[in-house]
């Protein structure tokens, strides 16, 4: 069993968190009082009072709204059939349709409330660790560090989603309702500011290895590093001006010089097999080798160990809020990560031409009695929950792009990420061969998705093969394509249902369920590949949310490279990464020199998914630019205005400085 840093949040949270009658977190109000001097005075106060800085972050990570802010309305995901979040995604939402509908909700209100209440509570442990007497000086200094890292943590958050927000530093003792938004520089200096005080903690107190989900010394000079470039890429190498230790120093030469340290380390390493990194076998942040540091989940999903707080915001009765079930995933009674739901299509309920919902070849398994599949030939019980239950549920929340599916296709021969990273086949278990009554040749592929064009003379081979074995859906083109055209900045997942199939001449493809927004190849490198006959095929995981990792130092430094030396140089971090990426025998590299289209596109291939890309595309200033040329769904809608996410409408209802200038009072975000 996982040995991981838990919610501690019984007597922690009790007591930093009090409420009042106002709107939200600007209105609240922090009693503390003796009461909480006395609990946190305890060894076991203190500790669950840090342990609850934890906690929220499990609202961002492995969660359904937090990829809808951080990885979709980009170059590399589409919003599929049953998304939540299409207004966001195709940037249609404005500030006032934030609150209350739950069908297509961008949480962005929650969001912010979440987020000040994590610094809150960091605020809080800032306070009391040094007030505590009976903690060893050891013990002081690495509580230290970790709340200092865990503030940086969540204004990194807050700062690239808003841009300018209020900061505070202490714990809030009064009801404040004239907040100031500090300026975007500012803030990324008090950032780092926060890291230095938490690197300087953790040197002190000796803490440099990986344990139990914690938060390092190595872990908090990665997160500088992307603090730096982020910082760099978004306002300028030379930005910092308010933090004198950053005064007119380069940036970028700052980030790589962080991103090399913690390369040399020792903290992290790669596995030779890149499908590794994500196995359910080493998904424990703490024992996955190439992992830095990230937010634990408990093994425990039956309970609500792994729940995130309750809101601030309280009812009319005083009973505190919940999040929005988008953040919870499965409310207050038991907790994990929704990512194994995310990327999947409709497998085995899709079209009935795998007979009657899939159950001829498909089952999902749920429990003992759907663990068998009866072969329609010789009337055999086939056991397939191993088979089947690493396919996931399918949500049909998120498909890849063109543009995405393209970047990984052009490294298969060479690179083991395509085929660790693309779900592009379902196999039958092994016993059902020949059991599909529309497919009866059935041999150990039911759906193919291909990289083709149906209608070039290759794909109609291709088709022709397949007649009779398999589904087959091409990209674009064919019978049943995936997307509307092969130009990127067009193509569209197909959305009708066929009525007459041109290869069949049937109707098993008559449902809106066969088009490429329900059926489509995913990521599978989130999905819980090892059967767990505890939870299977579960609504959540127990897979810890990897969000510092080794890879993304190279590409830290490479970016920075492009900078601080050359192309060339930058070309051959690159490579020393896909080496380490190739598959065996095979030569990976690139030629030429590197250009920050050749990181955003390495970037794309090593981290889709992790809930970095829209910041990758904003900090870079090309979110426009490859909105508009790699996403159909809302190139027509995206606009300079949406480098910033509109402030909570609900926020600026609560104040009472809000001001049409921006700069001057609390304002909304130009746009909105």
């Amino acid at each position: 069993m996982k040995n991981k840093l838990y919610i501690l949040l019984v007597m922690a949270l009790a007591f930093t968190f009090s409420t009042s009658s106002c709107s939200d977190f600007l209105d609240e109000e922090n009693k503390v009082g003796e009461t909480a001097d006395l609990t946190y005075s305890t060894s076991s106060g203190i500790q669950g009072l840090v342990s609850s800085c934890y906690s929220f972050a499990r609202g961002w990570y492995g969660k359904e709204a937090g990829l809808g802010l951080s990885e979709m309305g980009t170059d590399l995901f589409y919003y599929g059939y049953d998304n939540k979040q299409k207004s966001l995604t195709s940037y249609n939402i404005p500030a006032e349709s934030l609150d209350g509908n739950s069908s297509d909700n961008a949480c962005l209100d929650h969001y912010w409330e979440l987020f000040y209440s994590a610094v809150d509570v960091c605020n809080n442990a800032l306070y009391y660790v040094p007030l505590n007497s009976v903690i060893s000086d050891n013990t002081r200094q690495q509580y230290m560090g970790e709340a200092y890292f865990l503030r940086a943590f969540y204004y990194f958050h807050m700062v690239n989603i808003w841009g300018p927000v209020p900061y505070n530093n202490a714990p809030i003792t009064q009801i404040v309702t004239d907040p100031t938004r500090v300026p975007e520089e500012q803030i990324y200096s008090n950032i780092l500011a926060d890291l230095d005080s938490s690197i300087a903690a953790f040197e002190t107190a000796g803490y440099k290895i990986k344990t139990d989900g914690r938060a390092n010394y190595w872990a908090a000079r990665a997160l500088k590093s992307r603090v730096l470039l982020y910082a760099a890429s978004w306002l300028g190498k030379n930005s910092i001006t308010t933090n004198t230790a950053y005064a007119g120093k380069d940036l970028y030469a700052l980030a790589q010089t962080e991103a090399d340290a913690v390369m040399g380390s020792g903290i992290a390493s790669f596995y030779n097999n890149y499908e590794d990194t994500w196995s359910m076998n080493n998904e424990d942040v703490t024992a996955n080798k190439e992992a830095i540091w990230g937010v634990a989940y408990s093994s425990d999903i039956s309970t609500n160990v792994n729940c995130i707080p309750y809101r601030y915001k309280t009812d009319s009765d005083g009973d505190p809020l919940s999040y929005n079930s988008l953040i919870t995933r499965t409310g207050y009674s038991r907790g994990g990560s929704a990512m194994l739901l995310m990327f999947v299509s409709m497998w085995n309920n899709g079209a009935t031409d795998l007979g009657g919902n899939g159950k001829e070849v498909f089952v999902r398994p749920l429990g003992e009695s759907t663990y068998y599949v009866t072969n329609t030939v010789t009337k055999e019980k086939v056991y397939v929950a191993d088979s089947y239950s690493p396919y996931g549920r399918g949500f049909t929340r998120y498909l890849p792009s063109l543009y995405l599916w393209r970047l990984l296709e052009k490294n298969r021969a060479t690179d083991q990420r395509t085929e660790a990273t693309l779900l592009d086949a379902y196999k039958i278990a092994k016993g059902l061969e020949h059991s599909s009554t529309n497919y009866p040749l059935m041999q150990d592929t039911a759906i193919y998705y291909c990289f083709k064009d149906g209608a070039s003379a290759e794909g109609k081979a291709m088709q022709a093969w397949a007649k009779n074995r398999y589904r087959i859906q091409f990209v674009s083109g064919g019978d049943i394509p995936v997307f509307t055209s092969l130009a990127e900045a067009t193509a569209l997942p197909t959305e009708a249902a066929k009525a007459s199939s041109d290869v069949y001449s049937d109707k098993r493809y008559n449902s809106y369920k066969i088009g490429g927004w329900c059926s489509y190849p995913g990521i599978k490198k989130f999905l819980d590949n090892v059967f767990n006959s505890a939870y299977p095929t579960h609504d959540i995981s127990s897979r810890d949310a990897i969000v510092l990792r080794l890879a993304e130092m190279y590409l830290i430094k490479a970016e920075c490279q492009l900078y601080t030396e050359n192309g060339n140089a930058a070309m051959s971090t690159i490579n020393e990464l896909r080496k380490v990426r190739a598959k065996s025998g095979k030569d990976n590299t690139l030629s030429g020199a590197a250009t920050l289209e050749t990181v955003l596109e390495e970037r794309a291939i090593e981290l889709c998914g992790e809930q970095q890309r829209w910041f990758d595309l904003k900090r870079t200033h090309k979110l426009v630019d490859h909105v508009t040329k790699y996403n159909a769904q809302a190139s027509s809608q995206i606009k300079e205005m949406h480098y910033y996410r509109p402030i909570p409408q609900s926020q600026i209802d609560a104040v009472t400085n809000f001001s049409t200038t921006e700069g001057q009072g609390f304002w909304q975000n130009s746009g909105y």
